[in-house]
């Protein structure tokens, strides 16, 4: 069943907190899209994974059943309980310490199995990082409306806000005397009202979404209007503008505002490694690089943390404590526990960072977060 990314994300902060007695917590990524033969391919993938990873690991007997009866549950759910409408599963499997969580979402994943001492969690916070609900205003002298877009850019809210001149107006008797001498005059006064009224119910909506990215639709002189007579906490969320198309169909507006909001992320992301990197040095609250940013994990310091996409270096955690390293050492450095390998050491930050209830950015084509290490965040102090 596919639920909303805000109970996505505090399933995932569950299982960031989740440690077994066994250290071999087996996750299983999928699509599960129509557009791929899963059901076919999937299985067969998941096996082969496996059998991989315990001719590598020299498991004994006893481990490698109670992964094979780990498996055994994935293949089971995605043989029966996997719904229509989702196209990328992740499943979480500890039979041993009774762990078995799965998230469904409408959009794909890459296919991977990882057995590791903790949750792989790292796929589905990129996925739900890079979708946020958003408003679609639209706007004009007469007749405005808001659309509420959710996480996963289905229109889930519409509110329809008429100017105070068409109110007064007959529309089945046409009887227009009222609405004509309105409309003739376009007194600024009853403009600014109703832009008044819309941004009110902007504010509300935005309140009760949770939204943080506001689409305005409108010409530019009308927008420009629209953005003054808005509260300043409400007119720094607009996010992107685009232009308003009489021609268009409410579909293809929110389409562009999709593609607008988007963009104004990207922007964001590119603004947030900027701040990183002017935060460097003593007294500063940016911090870069693998070990740096492990380091401000260690003092709960980090506030956003922003990961590029695509650095995934293998590394080392510590089955005692949250050390994780880049580098092979025959013991913890902090704890002097026992060290074993992990295929994704950032992940290990991604986890730490989001039982520590930091935000969690992904960046993708960043040159500047490439230049810091692939790896930043801001911290909550210097």
């Amino acid at each position: 069943m596919i639920e909303s990314a805000a109970v996505a994300w505090e399933r995932l902060k569950n299982l960031a907190g989740f440690k077994g007695e066994r250290d071999a917590i087996l996750t299983a990524t999928l699509s599960t899209s129509r557009l791929d033969d899963w059901r076919q391919y999937a299985p067969t993938f998941l096996k082969s994974e496996f059998n991989t990873f315990v001719k590598t690991r020299g498991l004994s007997k006893e481990q490698r059943h109670g992964l094979e009866q780990d498996l055994d549950y994935v293949l089971d759910v995605i043989k029966y309980e996997v719904t229509p409408q989702t196209q990328g599963l992740a499943v979480f499997v500890d039979g041993q310490a009774g762990l078995y969580e799965r998230i469904e979402l409408p959009f794909r994943l890459l296919n991977r199995l990882v057995i590791e001492p903790a949750p792989y969690i790292r796929p589905v916070v990129h996925a739900l990082s890079l979708v946020e609900p958003f408003v679609v205003a639209r706007v004009s002298r007469d007749e405005s409306s808001l659309y509420l877009v959710d996480e996963w850019g289905v229109p889930q809210a519409e509110d329809e806000l008429t100017g105070p001149w068409l109110r007064s107006s007959d529309r089945e008797t046409g009887e227009l005397s009222i609405k004509q001498y309105y409309a003739a005059a376009r007194q600024d006064t009853l403009v600014e009202l109703h832009y008044k009224e819309v941004g009110t119910a902007l504010a509300k909506m935005l309140e009760s979404s949770g939204a943080r990215r506001v689409v305005l639709c409108a010409q530019h002189d009308i927008a420009t209007a629209f953005k003054r007579v808005l509260p300043s906490a409400i007119a720094a969320k607009v996010a992107a503008e685009i232009t308003f198309d009489a021609a268009e169909t409410p579909a293809q507006m929110l389409e562009r505002a999709r593609q607008a909001a988007l963009a104004a992320r990207q922007q964001e992301i590119d603004a947030l490694a900027v701040r990183i990197k002017e935060g460097l040095g003593a007294g500063g609250r940016g911090v870069a690089g693998f070990d740096g940013v492990l380091s401000a994990l260690g003092r709960h310091q980090v506030q956003t943390l922003l990961v590029d996409r695509n650095y995934r270096p293998p590394g080392w955690r510590c089955r005692q404590c949250t050390w994780a390293g880049l580098a092979e050492l025959e013991r913890c450095p902090v704890c002097a526990g026992e060290l074993v390998a992990v295929g994704d050491a950032v992940g290990e930050l991604v986890r730490l960072a989001l039982l520590q209830n930091g935000q969690v950015e992904v960046g993708e084509n960043v040159p500047l977060l490439a230049e810091l290490g692939g790896v930043g965040a801001v911290l909550r102090y210097s």
